[in-house]
């Protein structure tokens, strides 16, 4: 559902562009965590002076400033590229959630003395 309660049809309905310089988008930071958005913030600070502010207790705003005010980018579509790169970093943080217990053993178990594996095989 939308800001307004109503549905969402497409991605472009949540970007406010203000200008050709200027626009925002409000993310669910229920759905997406603040890292997974900064660090997709992180991706765009080449191309863009940008802000994250928090709007209530589930959603931030990302309000997007473009450098080069005579680049002729697209900032919709920089936005939405924002969003897919917010969501790849978000599956980041969920499989090192999933998977770093088991990545840590095996660098744990790489890094073990020989003879302490022995004795640990040996048990």
């Amino acid at each position: 559902m939308g800001m307004n309660g109503g549905i969402v049809k497409t991605i472009s309905e949540l970007i406010s562009i203000i200008d050709t310089d200027h626009a925002n988008i409000i993310i669910d930071s229920s759905l997406y965590d603040i890292e997974a958005i900064n660090s997709a913030c992180y991706a765009f600070t080449n191309k863009y002076y940008i802000i994250v502010t928090p709007m209530d207790g589930t959603s931030v705003t990302v309000i997007f400033e473009l450098k080069n005010k005579v680049s002729q980018r697209n900032i919709s579509e920089d936005i939405k590229e924002f969003v897919n790169t917010v969501i790849d970093h978000q599956v980041r943080l969920q499989l090192d959630r999933t998977n770093g217990k088991i990545r840590d053993l095996i660098v744990k178990h790489a890094f073990l003395p020989l003879d302490l594996k022995k004795e640990i095989e040996s048990l």
